[in-house]
């Protein structure tokens, strides 16, 4: 019997039901086997950090990385980061959400809607980014969303725990729950700029929070001593 090529590319992003349980057969007394789905929103968090952290797009290549030209270097690591993934990217849409990321077919259609902002606890309330991404994201179906800010490294536990509340406090009727991929650079006051420590990336979903692993601005011991720092803890010479 011919498989229907609808089936076969709306299942683009997860092993067709046939291929899984051929494969359960096959090893059946050796292994479970499971069906992985692989979310574009997924990698594109990912590629946009390594991008994020590609050498600065300033005149002097000398100058550190700081909230005072972030603007710019943001819109051109999440640009550079559609292109490599052959994704469209418009930006100041749908209700001037910063970017909206979709396919150039049909489907998924949209897979990543982006807000990015300076200030962290901006974010927070009626018509402001979170509020804007959610009513978003829910409104596309394979939609997840994606928040890029600044914080102080002081303040960043109180900021992912409201951020994590008010993700997971929603609800939805969609058949799958839409993501918050939650990318945060720790700061620190250095003189007059808030000098970049690392990046940290939560992968929100509805009652689980991954944590991905952070990307570093600074050399490892200043990144161990503000880690230490602001959660009390000695992370020791051979943990890091």
């Amino acid at each position: 019997m011919e498989m229907s090529t609808d089936i076969t590319f709306r299942n683009y992003d997860q092993p067709l039901v046939s291929n899984l349980e051929q494969l359960r057969q096959l090893l059946d007394g050796r292994s479970t086997v499971v069906g992985v789905q692989h979310r574009l929103s997924h990698v594109f968090t990912l590629l946009f950090r390594d991008n994020f952290l590609d050498v600065p797009l300033l005149s002097n290549l000398n100058a550190a990385l700081n909230r005072s030209n972030w603007t710019q270097h943001t819109y051109y690591a999440i640009r550079a980061t559609a292109r490599a993934m052959y994704l469209s990217c418009t930006f100041e849409t749908m209700g001037r959400l910063d970017a909206v990321i979709e396919t150039v077919s049909d489907y998924p259609g949209v897979v990543l809607v982006a807000e990015w902002e300076a200030s962290a606890f901006t974010v927070f309330g009626p018509g402001k980014e979170l509020d804007k991404l959610w009513l978003a994201a829910v409104s596309h179906q394979h939609a997840d969303a994606f928040l890029f800010t600044y914080c102080p490294l002081t303040r960043l536990s109180e900021f992912l725990t409201r951020t994590v509340e008010f993700w997971q406090s929603k609800r939805s009727l969609r058949e799958t729950f839409p993501k918050l991929y939650l990318t945060v650079i720790a700061t620190r006051r250095d003189m007059r700029d808030e000098q970049f420590i690392f990046m940290r990336t939560l992968e929100i979903d509805a009652s689980v929070v991954g944590l991905w692993h952070d990307l570093g601005f600074v050399e490892l011991d200043v990144y161990r001593s503000c880690v230490e720092s602001e959660y009390c803890i000695d992370l020791g010479p051979d943990l890091l």
